[in-house]
Order: structure tokens, then sequence, then C-alpha cells
């Protein structure tokens, strides 16, 4: 069956498998923090470790940020849930730590964001957080 576009009327293009091989400066890193910072051109994910050696003053060493261009991340979310999926269901579901749910999205917003633009963006961010705490209790 031939490749086919999202869009309708677009080319299709041929895909030639990929031969995948790692740069002489390839280096494999951990993290257990990602930030996120997005613009109109793509998401830039800054990943690092948390340094719990100073008990008062637990710092973030952030080591390598990666830009993805939104297409990428559009890609990427899917194949996350793939693997996401697969993993629960060989493995059962991971538990996330109460301290480590992304917080609660404010009913009373900043008055920044008190506009019909922001408001709409609070409630998707609302629907969104909803949907994933209930990926936490589902069976």
């Amino acid at each position: 069956m031939p490749n086919k576009d999202v869009k309708a009327g677009a080319p299709a293009v041929a895909q030639q498998p990929l031969i995948f091989q790692r740069d002489d400066d390839f280096v494999a890193r951990y993290a257990n923090n990602i930030q996120f910072e997005s613009s109109g051109w793509d998401l830039k994910l800054t990943f690092g470790l948390l340094d719990q050696r100073n008990a008062a003053k637990p710092v973030v060493e952030q080591h390598t940020s990666i830009n993805l261009s939104w297409p990428e991340v559009k890609i990427g979310m899917y194949l996350l849930q793939l693997h996401m999926a697969l993993h629960e269901k060989a493995n059962g579901k991971i538990r996330i730590p109460e301290g480590g749910l992304p917080p609660e999205i404010p009913e009373t917003l900043p008055p920044e964001f008190d506009n019909p633009q922001g408001r709409e963006a609070f409630d998707i961010m609302r629907k969104i957080r909803a949907q994933f705490i209930a990926t936490l209790s589902e069976p």
C-alpha cells in the first residue's frame, strides 16, 4: 500500500528503510526531570537530574536540551503512548508518587490570562490533566 500524507491531495512520499548510526560524540544520559519551552516553531526539552545532596536546597542539574519540530512532537507523543501502553500491559500500571503528580490548574485565572484565549487554554489544560489523572486509576 502506498504511503499517503495526512493532507488530501498531497503527494505520497516513498519511505526507504532507515539506517541508524551514532556520531562519534554520541552520549547516552539519564534524566529524571524535563522542562518544556515552546515556540511557534518547535518544542525545547531540557533534561536534568535531581540532586538532593543538600536536602534544604535540592537542585536540578540540567545537562541536555533537544528541540523538536511540532510534527516530531506529535509523532513522538503517539510513539510514547504506544510504548507506555505496551509496558503497562506487560508490567502493570506505573505508579506516580503523590508529590510527582502535575499540579491542579487553578479555576481563578491570573489577570494576564483572564481573556477568552486564556480561559480556553486553561480549560484545555484542566481537561488534559483530568484525562491523565483518570489513567492512573484505570485497571
